[in-house]
């Protein structure tokens, strides 16, 4: 291969690359609404994903955050640090970032967040409640990608499809008016 046909190969590839690229994110979006939409509905927290054949290739699940304890109040909580902690108390009269961090992890997100040590409660903390779930794991099954190789080189998954939105030519649309 000459210089030109390469380079032909690498403007093409990149243009279908960020045709990839967006056509995942968009429908990574669309996954993650009908997980949160199943999630208040059925309590759903994961689904099996199968090819058009009903061949098992990867598992998607919600990824819940946790409620965390966060600083509302530096000046607060700066001063209860240097009554309580005065080694962890820096001279510019701060807590030390490495220390707040850790030290927080420690405590309990609840309405009232308190030294776990003294059950005294710690001015200027606040704990925030757990957000919606803002993105979701993929994990391939053994042999997954193996499986959607094949399904695409076989003309089982149509790539074209694929990257312009499922609509009702999709395989699975497909399999469903053919009754398989």
């Amino acid at each position: 291969m000459n210089l030109k046909e390469s380079a032909t190969r690498v403007a093409v590839l990149r243009v279908l690359r960020d045709t990839v690229d967006a056509a995942y994110e968009a429908e990574r979006r669309t996954v993650l609404d009908g997980l949160r939409a199943a999630r208040a509905e059925f309590a759903l927290k994961s689904i099996r994903v199968t090819l058009p054949d009903e061949t098992p290739v990867a598992t998607i699940t919600l990824i819940d955050p946790q409620p965390a304890v966060v600083v509302a109040d530096e000046d607060a909580f700066t001063a209860w640090v240097a009554a309580n902690h005065p080694c962890e108390v820096e001279t510019l009269v701060r807590v030390r970032p490495g220390w707040q961090r850790k030290f927080l992890t420690h405590l309990a997100a609840l309405d009232s967040v308190a030294d776990p040590h003294t059950g005294e409660v710690i001015p200027g903390l606040t704990a925030l409640s757990a957000s919606a779930p803002r993105s979701f794991s993929l994990r391939p099954l053994p042999g997954g990608p193996e499986e959607i190789t094949r399904a695409w080189r076989s003309g089982q998954l149509d790539l074209r499809q694929l990257l312009t939105g499922m609509g009702e030519e999709s395989p699975v649309a497909r399999k469903e008016a053919h009754g398989r």
